[in-house]
C-alpha cells in the first residue's frame, strides 16, 4: 500500500490506523516492526481484522471506537494512518481534532481521499445520498470539502500542523462490472451501509444504480476496469515544523 510505505513505519513505532475496516494499513505497520493499532466503529470489521492479524501471527490490538472520540491518551502515538476512512466521519473536524491530539509532538500522519470525478467516486455519492434518506439524515450540515487543498491546509493551521499533499491514482479491475460490485460486499462501507438500506427496502435499487455507473464508466469492454484519482494527505506535528523552520525553541 503506497501511503503507508510513504509513511515508512519505524520498527517500535507505536502506529494507529484510524477507521482501519479489516485492518489493512495496521497489518502492514505490523509488517514493518511497529506497534501497531486499528480501530474502527464495526464490530464485525475489527473480528474480521483481529482473525488476520492471528493468521500471520502478528500482534496488532483491535478495538471498537469512535474516530471522533478516540479512547487514547493525548500524544499516544508516533504515526497516525487513515486509509479512506477519517475523511468519512460524520463530524469530519472533530475527527481532524482528534487524529492530531492523540499524535506525538515532532509525529507524523498520513490520511487519503478520493478526488472528484469517475465511476467509483460518483457511485459513492450515490450511496451516501441513498444512506442518507433512508437515515433520514439528508439536511446534515454541509460537508467538509476535502478535496479542497486550501481547505485541508486551513484545517491543519488551526491545529498546528504542517500538511503536505501527494497526487495519486488506482486502477480496480475484474472480470466484470457484476464481479467487481459482487466482490464489495464486504468491503467496510457497504457493511456499515447496507443495515439502512435493508431496513427501508432500497437496496435493491441502490445496487441496481451503482452498477449501472459502473458499466457506465468502464474503461474496458472486455472485462472492468476504472481509474480513480485521490490524495495523500501528510501531517506533520508541532515540533517538526518547529525544528523545519530552524531549530527548537
Amino acid at each position: 500500500m503506497r501511503t503507508v510505505s510513504m509513511a515508512n513505519p519505524l520498527r517500535g513505532e507505536r502506529v494507529l490506523d484510524i477507521a482501519c475496516g479489516t485492518g489493512n494499513a495496521a497489518i502492514l505497520a505490523a509488517r514493518f516492526g511497529a506497534s501497531a493499532t486499528g480501530v474502527d466503529q464495526a464490530p464485525r470489521l475489527i473480528e474480521v481484522a483481529r482473525q488476520r492479524a492471528r493468521h500471520e501471527g502478528l500482534q496488532v490490538s483491535f478495538t471498537v471506537g469512535d474516530a471522533q472520540q478516540l479512547d487514547f491518551a493525548d500524544t499516544s502515538f508516533d504515526l497516525v494512518l487513515s486509509i479512506f476512512g477519517l475523511v468519512f466521519a460524520a463530524d469530519r473536524e472533530k475527527a481532524f481534532a482528534e487524529m492530531v491530539r492523540v499524535l506525538k509532538p515532532g509525529g507524523r500522519a498520513f490520511f487519503t481521499l478520493w478526488l472528484p470525478g469517475g465511476p467509483i467516486d460518483e457511485m459513492v455519492s450515490m450511496l451516501v445520498r441513498a444512506v442518507s434518506a433512508a437515515t433520514g439524515s439528508s439536511r446534515q450540515a454541509p460537508e467538509f470539502e476535502w478535496h479542497d487543498a486550501s481547505a485541508v491546509q486551513a484545517l491543519a493551521d488551526r491545529h498546528g500542523v504542517s500538511a503536505g499533499f501527494h497526487e495519486a491514482e488506482i486502477q480496480f479491475v475484474a472480470p466484470s462490472p457484476e464481479e467487481y460490485f459482487a466482490n464489495q460486499a464486504d468491503h467496510p462501507m457497504s457493511v456499515a451501509m447496507r443495515p439502512a438500506l435493508e431496513a427501508t427496502g432500497t437496496l435493491d435499487d441502490v445496487s441496481a444504480k451503482a452498477l449501472e455507473i459502473l458499466r457506465s464508466g468502464n474503461e474496458d469492454p472486455g472485462g472492468f476496469r476504472v481509474t480513480s484519482r485521490y490524495r495523500i494527505v501528510e501531517l506533520r506535528g508541532r515540533l517538526a515544523l518547529r525544528w523545519a523552520m530552524g531549530g527548537w525553541t
